[in-house]
């Protein structure tokens, strides 16, 4: 499974083409995303307007993967769902919520990460002082076995810690005084793979 997130499309300082040949390079057949996918959408939307809004994603960035799960932002940039949606789109089997989406067969757990701090500004803010605090935070209030990956995104702060299995892939976004760019990691071994 591949893990990403903080894409921002619709955003002019989101990294779509870099993000997109990555993904081209790849193939991947499972894929994670972190939330915050979209730059503007975050309003309610039907069923139908979402299945529109992800297929259009998958388009933008080129992905067509056997399985998709999207854990969407709830306080911010991604649309609000009326509850988990499991469809099939572009021949995809994708899962999409907004909040936690557990992967039991591959031990993962897949959140935006804004559960524990709402704004993105004092996400980064606690994550550049103390790198992972959200993904420790979110492991104990998801009470998670030893054996299972947290991924989550939102303070755009990259961060993997093998022991704990917490991965926050950064994101594609880049501007202001949030420089950093994330990138696709692979579960469970959380090797970078661009």
């Amino acid at each position: 499974m591949i893990v990403f997130g903080d894409v921002h499309l619709g955003s002019p300082h989101s990294r779509v083409e870099e993000l997109k040949k990555c993904l081209a390079s790849l193939g991947p057949e499972r894929v994670a995303i972190t939330g915050d996918l979209f730059e503007d959408q975050y309003r309610l939307v039907g069923r139908e307007e979402a299945i529109r809004l992800i297929a259009k994603a998958m388009d933008v960035l080129g992905l067509r993967p056997a399985q998709l799960y999207i854990a969407f932002s709830s306080s911010s940039h991604d649309p609000q769902l009326p509850g988990p949606l499991w469809e099939k789109i572009n021949g995809a089997e994708v899962y999409a919520f907004n909040g936690d989406i557990f992967i039991e067969d591959s031990e993962v757990v897949v959140t935006h990460g804004d559960s524990v701090v709402k704004s993105g500004v004092v996400a980064y803010l606690v994550e550049r002082v103390d790198r992972g605090r959200i993904g420790r935070v979110l492991r104990r209030r998801l009470s998670l076995r030893d054996g299972v990956w947290i991924a989550y995104g939102h303070s755009h702060v990259p961060h993997v810690d093998l022991g704990q299995r917490i991965l926050n892939p950064g994101p594609w976004k880049i501007y202001g005084f949030r420089r950093i760019r994330g990138g696709v990691y692979e579960l469970p071994s959380a090797k970078r793979l661009c």
